[in-house]
């Protein structure tokens, strides 16, 4: 005998089990996307932990220092194409090995500067992306602890190291891991519909 959805006594259970209180779902009770298999109400029940609530405030924190920083490396790139056209128009004495090589050695230092910079910044930014609606756990972490190469260019150093301390706080909480474990943003989430007629009938019938 086909196994009954806990909330609809006339529905077979083709929703799977929710992982956490063992109840059978129907598809329309199984919250969408959520592997392995999630109902609703626990689903609430994990979004009031006391943590959860931080997930989204560092997403954002992180995407608005991501782009930070990815702009300042992009700027330092472009700052030492300046400087070179800049060295250009200075003379140069005959013989001085070291002027010739300057412009070289400075647009070099800058551009080395510039990629530390996007790069992290970039990926933490997508990583608070992913957080902010509730996946990517890896790629937070990535994405948090990668910004504090921003120190190379002494820019956003001082919050590049409290934000990698705070998601490193978030991150590490049971309830935060358990949540996005699940992979469905809150607005995803669907209560449990209601019993149909039929059922409440069978139910109330002698």
């Amino acid at each position: 005998m086909d196994a009954k959805c806990g909330h609809h006594p006339d529905r077979v259970a083709d929703g799977g089990t929710c992982a956490r209180c063992g109840t059978y779902l129907c598809a329309e009770c199984r919250v969408e996307g959520s592997d392995p298999a999630l109902c609703s109400s626990c689903l609430t029940l994990l979004d009031r932990g006391k943590d959860v609530r931080h997930i989204r405030i560092l997403a954002i924190l992180m995407m608005i220092h991501g782009g930070l920083l990815a702009a300042m490396g992009a700027y330092y790139v472009l700052f030492g194409g300046f400087v070179l056209d800049a060295l250009a128009d200075i003379p140069v004495a005959p013989g001085d090995e070291s002027s010739e090589f300057l412009p070289e050695i400075l647009v070099s230092a800058f551009a080395l500067i510039g990629l530390t910079q996007v790069g992290p910044g970039v990926v933490q930014a997508l990583g608070g992306w992913r957080l902010f609606q509730y996946r990517g756990l890896a790629l937070g972490w990535i994405g948090a602890l990668g910004g504090l190469l921003g120190v190379l260019g002494c820019y956003c150093a001082p919050t590049g190291i409290a934000l990698a301390m705070y998601a490193t706080y978030v991150l590490s909480r049971d309830d935060v891991r358990a949540r996005i474990a699940v992979g469905v943003p809150p607005s995803r989430a669907k209560k449990p519909a209601a019993p149909s007629l039929d059922a409440t009938e069978s139910t109330d019938a002698p």
